[in-house]
């Protein structure tokens, strides 16, 4: 395993009006939202490895998590850890080998200028394994104009190909445009990103990111945690069947007024640790708070492993 923490780059400043910092995450309610076919898959060498970078205030941070040699990328996770609802997500990219994960600060009202006081830390979880027939990653870019609120983009593996895991990065709009759904399907991987209350002026563009693999049917499992309005963050959490390990993680969110989106989001969609066919996801409004119904979905893409 190797880590390599990137260093803080320049952001824009970010807009969002904060108040009061939500605090720790609350019980799971945890419901399946549908049947999932057993899966075909095998995954020689399938093994997790974890870094992480350092615990501070600085308004960007990223990690990156390194195979082995001779393994490569089939999925992963992330969680960022402290000031929970005050870090947003910018980046969740998978190479053949590696694995980085990146997220900043949001800027309020009686904040220093690079964001919260609070410390926080980027944990970046990747899955690897022996390299698999017809193994490729394929990206799909989509940029979208100014004042732009809501946008998504689409990775399509070829024909005869399957989805085991996926990603998606952002360009511009850092902090005050926020992922809301990396959702992985049979041949393809869909990921949304919202702009906060106040809006982005300028362009931005969104990358999603599909691992394909020939003979690699997915076998996904959902699970929400839904309800009124929880300042201190919902949970879901999904299993896979015995015998299966979670390759993949993927995530969405809804808010009942389409207008607020944005407002809500995702610091943590990882595997559990010593639980290794089960993920969990975690939803989290953002210090201005909201006051409707919203949703954390968790996805889990499960796998048989021949060790």
């Amino acid at each position: 395993m190797g880590m390599s923490p990137e260093p803080p780059r320049t952001r824009p400043p970010r807009l969002r009006i904060a108040g009061a910092v939500a605090g720790l995450l609350i019980g799971t309610t945890a419901a399946v939202l549908g049947p999932a076919a057993p899966a075909s898959a095998n995954v020689p060498g399938l093994q997790w490895l974890t870094a992480s970078s350092n615990t501070d205030s600085l308004v960007y941070k990223a990690v990156t998590v390194n195979c082995p040699a001779g393994t490569v990328v089939v999925g992963g996770g992330y969680s960022l850890v402290g000031a929970e609802g005050s870090v947003v997500l910018d980046d969740f990219i998978p190479t053949t080998t590696t694995l980085r994960v990146g997220a900043g600060e949001i800027v309020g009202p009686g904040e220093p200028a690079d964001g919260t006081t609070a410390s926080w830390q980027v944990v970046a979880s990747v899955a690897c394994a022996n390299p698999l027939p017809g193994y490729e990653i394929v990206e799909g870019t989509f940029s979208f104009g100014a004042f732009t609120r809501h946008g998504n983009s689409q990775a399509i593996c070829p024909n005869g190909k399957h989805v085991i895991g996926g990603g998606e990065s952002l360009s511009n709009g850092f902090g005050q445009i926020s992922p809301d759904e990396l959702f992985i399907a049979d041949t393809l991987v869909h990921t949304g990103a919202d702009a906060d209350e106040d809006g982005y002026s300028g362009t931005w563009s969104m990358t999603a990111y599909a691992i394909c693999a020939t003979g690699m049917p997915v076998d996904t499992r959902f699970a929400n945690d839904t309800g009124p309005a929880s300042p201190n963050g919902k949970a879901a959490s999904v299993s896979c069947d015995p015998g299966e390990l979670a390759l993949g993680v993927g995530w969405y969110t809804s808010v009942s007024n389409s207008d607020t989106a944005g407002q809500v989001v995702v610091p943590s969609v990882n595997r559990v640790e010593g639980s290794p066919g089960t993920v969990t996801a975690t939803g989290h409004e953002d210090p201005n708070g909201y006051s409707g119904n919203w949703l954390v979905t968790a996805e889990a893409v499960c796998a048989l492993t021949s060790g």
